[in-house]
């Protein structure tokens, strides 16, 4: 029988190479890349896209007409759950006429919905010689169980299905592997914590004189201005208002002093009181929304133009545009209250406060003074190097394939 073959399933939510931040594409797209570098043998199977991003990946489309495949957001509502839908019961068709019983192959899902159609339409004989291997990206599970008991019951059941299905399960954190393990009844032996990766040859320190940043600062007239980014999705588990709120003392001390802050728009109500908030305070040239920037060399210029990533989300599973911030250079100033793992490591880039005292103490003291400031971004650089680049976190995903 010949080598394993790896099967990376794209969520269908958008193609890949995805166009918007899409966090889960992008680690498709970087998995895939760093498999393949090492040796692999990797195809993804993913939503057809007649405007695809140019690419050298190796995609098997699964088809779907461009007026579904080509609706992007969670603002489609119900339409983005019927796309699901779809996307998978055409997906789990494409995968039983493609795996052969003289081929062992490695099916690895990140979506619900794609692992429980495959399953569903599929038979144990066609995955005799497969195994279904399953990421929880899903920041829910992170939660205090009594919280999410009964969400887990109703919107997540397929995901709690799959994983006990699955020959193996990745997950981004310890606390997940506790409500897997403790309430999911999920053996811990068919459990792998294990981080997300960056693609560190993307997200780079540039220099200061690089041309993509001071055209940029032009472009955006903020030319003697000291900036603080934030990209994340619009709502409120992301805590873009408290951001704002936080900083609202050092704007009125300081107008030189801007937040620009990106991210696709999932609560229009609360992209609302955000900007109510900053029109009510006065601080509307203190304040920059960007948008929905794409991933890759354009993203990483914003982060370059900035002094710091400020970081105040309420929950998270594992978060990229953290690794990617560090990657690149820039400090992170990081709420307490988040449960990522390698902030018990000190020294890194990360600066971490309690309320919003300790918030402006870190801004003017390790932020603002370029010395302080410099040693944080080097720091972080060096961390996620040596432990975070995706050559290093793909031997974590398939350690016995060569």
């Amino acid at each position: 029988m010949s080598k394993i073959r790896i099967i990376e399933i794209g969520t269908g939510y958008t193609s890949i190479p995805a166009k918007v931040g899409a966090a889960t594409e992008i680690v498709v797209e970087e998995l895939a890349k760093s498999s393949i570098k090492k040796g692999l043998d990797l195809v993804i199977f993913d939503i057809s896209d007649t405007n695809r991003s140019p690419t050298n990946l190796p995609i098997e489309e699964v088809y779907l007409p461009d007026f579904i495949s080509g609706k992007v957001g969670y603002s489609l509502g119900v339409f983005h759950k019927i796309k699901r839908v779809w996307y998978s019961f055409f997906l789990a068709m494409r995968l039983n006429r493609y795996i052969k019983k003289d081929q062992s192959y490695i099916v690895h899902f990140h979506n619900q919905y794609n692992f429980f159609f495959f399953w569903m339409l599929s038979s144990a004989r066609k995955r005799k010689n497969v195994k279904l291997y399953y990421t929880n990206h899903t920041y829910t599970w992170s939660l205090p169980w009594k919280e999410i008991e009964k969400l887990v019951r109703k919107k997540y059941f397929m995901e709690h299905y799959s994983m006990k299905k699955a020959d193996l399960v990745f997950v981004l954190n310890e606390n997940t592997v506790s409500n897997l393990i403790e309430f999911g009844k999920i053996k811990a032996a068919n459990i792998r914590l294990i981080p997300n990766g960056v693609n560190t040859d993307v997200y780079k320190k540039l220099p200061v004189n690089d041309k993509r940043v001071l055209d940029l600062r032009k472009e955006l007239k903020l030319e003697n201005k000291k900036i603080f980014f934030h990209a994340g999705t619009i709502c409120e588990r992301k805590n873009q208002l408290e951001i704002i709120q936080y900083l609202t003392p050092a704007f009125k001390s300081n107008p030189d002093l801007v937040l620009i802050y990106a991210g696709g728009i999932r609560e229009d109500d609360y992209f609302v009181a955000i900007n109510n908030y900053i029109k009510e305070s006065q601080i509307e040239k203190n304040v920059i929304y960007a948008g929905e920037l794409p991933p890759g060399e354009h993203l990483n210029t914003y982060y370059n133009l900035s002094e710091a990533f400020i970081f105040f989300s309420k929950s998270e599973g594992f978060s990229l545009a953290l690794l990617e911030a560090l990657s690149s250079g820039l400090p992170t100033v990081l709420s307490k209250n988040l449960e990522i793992g390698f902030i018990k490591e000190t020294d890194i880039g990360i600066l971490i406060f309690n309320n919003q005292e300790e918030f402006l103490s870190l801004i003017e003291k390790e932020i603002l003074c370029s010395t302080r400031r410099e040693h944080h971004s080097e720091k972080g650089c060096v961390f996620i190097e040596n432990n975070y680049s995706w050559n290093k976190v793909v031997d974590k995903y398939f350690p016995d394939i060569s």
